[in-house]
């Protein structure tokens, strides 16, 4: 599987922006995840951003929120989600990120899951409420094991703090676009071009934007000025109303087509 960074790297030679695409494991169903992954990959997706289902996702918007309590309703827990993409993990040949939130992977054990994901390939981790005070162990397990971190920075993050963020973050820094929830915003744009052009200016790791964006034109806009846009609610959105659908994974490849410029 190829590195975060060598796809950056490629993506750049080729004039292009990473089109990264967030799914929660396990929903609608985990026997639907490896599917899901793989039609991902086929829709020319350049980065999976896998969601660990939690019960209490303070950081997501309903839609999300939707799609975490019925993957957990319906079985889907870490063993299984290791056991599922350790059957896909040499066939899934683009970067793959895990966000979580730190409870599920505190009672697991933390460098047990950093140990577990290397073995099935997983080449980034993103902790969405772990303090960077407290990120010290975090950080050198992950370090250790050959695994990314990707740190995140909103709209009221400080001058300072973007610096040890960029310090930390391997990968890419991923730019929460508004304060607030996942799901549909109304995106400032030119304030959102400002805040990259400030945060490029202090590092040249790859910055890419998440929360709110769910249309194609939004996509290309902000790819302007970013290196890559994440894409969440809207997919979660498409399978929910579509995955007992006949030609259900078809019909999710020529979605995922019609948001990637």
């Amino acid at each position: 599987m190829i590195k975060i960074k060598d796809k950056f790297r490629q993506l750049q030679k080729l004039n292009k922006k990473a089109f990264i695409a967030y799914v929660p494991f396990g929903f609608p169903h985990p026997s639907l995840s490896r599917d899901i992954f793989l039609t991902l990959r086929d829709s020319g997706v350049d980065i999976i951003e896998v969601g660990i289902p939690f019960s209490d996702p303070l950081a997501d918007g309903p839609i999300i929120q939707q799609a975490s309590n019925l993957a957990l309703k319906n079985g889907a827990n870490l063993p299984l989600f290791f056991d599922e993409f350790n059957k896909i993990k040499d066939t899934v040949d683009i970067p793959v990120a895990v966000m979580s939130y730190y409870n599920p992977i505190y009672r697991f054990g933390l460098k047990k899951f950093i140990k577990k994901i290397k073995e099935i390939n997983i080449e980034a981790l993103m902790l969405v409420d772990l303090p960077l005070e407290e990120a010290e162990e975090y950080k050198k397990s992950c370090a250790e094991a050959g695994i990314d971190t990707i740190f995140f920075i909103t709209p009221t993050t400080s001058v300072e703090r973007v610096k040890r963020i960029a310090s930390l973050t391997e990968g890419f820094i991923y730019y929460i676009s508004v304060t607030g929830i996942t799901g549909p915003k109304n995106l400032q744009l030119q304030n959102l071009a400002r805040k990259i052009r400030e945060i490029k200016r202090i590092t040249s790791t790859p910055v890419c934007v998440g929360f709110g964006i769910h249309t194609k034109k939004q996509v290309k806009s902000i790819g302007r000025f970013s290196d890559g846009v994440v894409v969440g609610s809207e997919i979660v959105k498409f399978i929910a109303e579509n995955y007992k659908k006949k030609n259900f994974l078809k019909t999710l490849h020529k979605h995922i087509k019609t948001l990637i410029p």
